[in-house]
């Protein structure tokens, strides 16, 4: 099926001009494509490397503001960096098409699930087939099809694997089914393909580490979510709150501001945002 975007904006390429341009973005099943006035670029599939969707990088910042979709490509074996500029909603729309293009279909060597709530498990690694959805990741082709709503992962990193009797590199992926963390192991064929894969991963998860760090948890706060989270990540027992505050109504009121918990029907339950913490806690090792 085609899939085509096109768009007249702010485009900035270093290499090409020292100067920002308007230009006609377009994508489609072949690539990107690049045209104005002051600019004609284009680059296959097979070419790109990267995608960054973000504040401006450094060597953009003084050419663009606001959100800027950055595209890495080779070009006769040198790096070619394409800065795009226009609204959130919209960049954000071309980037998951990008994803998308690149990454559905790509055969994959998936351990599913490696781990679950932290424990490692006796599965072994299968070769599938990635899907990449709007929102969504998965794998076909193999034992326990993976479907994942990107807004469940909580801790996405690489990591070498023992694959087919080579060690391999391998995104490993975390994300919360039915109140447990589930840990998965993906590896791509080509490889090269596995840093756009991890930023994919990150499209939600890197927002909530973002908002984790600005927030800043003191270690009651830590410690109180750790404790929710072996009850599932829910419960009703104030005791919970109890052993890390005097005033447990208080801790309960600083954890829903805070967007950590919620309280639903009587059950304080982990927000997502709680649960990216405490992942964070146990592969991290912060102290408890």
């Amino acid at each position: 099926m085609t899939r085509t975007v096109e768009l007249s904006t702010t485009v900035f390429c270093p290499s090409v001009s020292a100067e920002p341009s308007q230009a006609q973005f377009r994508l489609d099943n072949a690539g990107v494509v690049v045209e104005g006035d002051q600019l004609a670029e284009k680059a296959g599939l097979d070419e790109i490397f990267d995608i960054r969707l973000g504040q401006p990088p450094r060597a953009a910042v003084e050419a663009l503001s606001g959100t800027v979709l950055t595209i890495g490509f080779e070009r006769g074996g040198q790096r070619v960096a394409l800065f795009i500029g226009g609204s959130e909603s919209t960049l954000d729309r071309v980037s998951g098409l990008l994803f998308r293009q690149l990454l559905d279909g790509t055969e994959v060597a998936v351990c599913h699930p490696a781990t679950i709530g932290g424990r490692v498990t006796d599965r072994r690694f299968e070769i599938g087939e990635l899907r990449v959805t709007p929102g969504k990741v998965g794998c076909t082709g193999i034992r326990q099809p993976l479907n994942v709503d990107l807004e469940t992962i909580v801790g996405v990193s690489r990591s070498k694997k023992e694959l087919l009797g080579r060690r391999e590199l391998a995104v490993d992926l975390r994300y919360v089914r039915q109140g447990v963390v589930v840990g998965v192991d993906l590896s791509l064929n080509p490889p090269r393909k596995l840093n756009l894969l991890g930023r994919y991963l990150r499209r939600s998860y890197g927002r909530l580490r973002q908002e984790l760090r600005e927030l800043a948890p003191p270690p009651p706060v830590v410690r109180t979510l750790t404790r929710l989270y072996t009850h599932g990540g829910r419960t009703d027992s104030k005791s919970v709150l109890s052993q890390e505050s005097a005033d447990p109504a208080a801790l309960l009121e600083e954890l829903i501001e805070n967007g950590l918990v919620t309280l639903e029907d009587g059950e304080v339950r982990l927000e997502m945002l709680g649960w990216v913490l405490v992942a964070e806690q146990a592969v991290s090792g912060w102290d408890s």
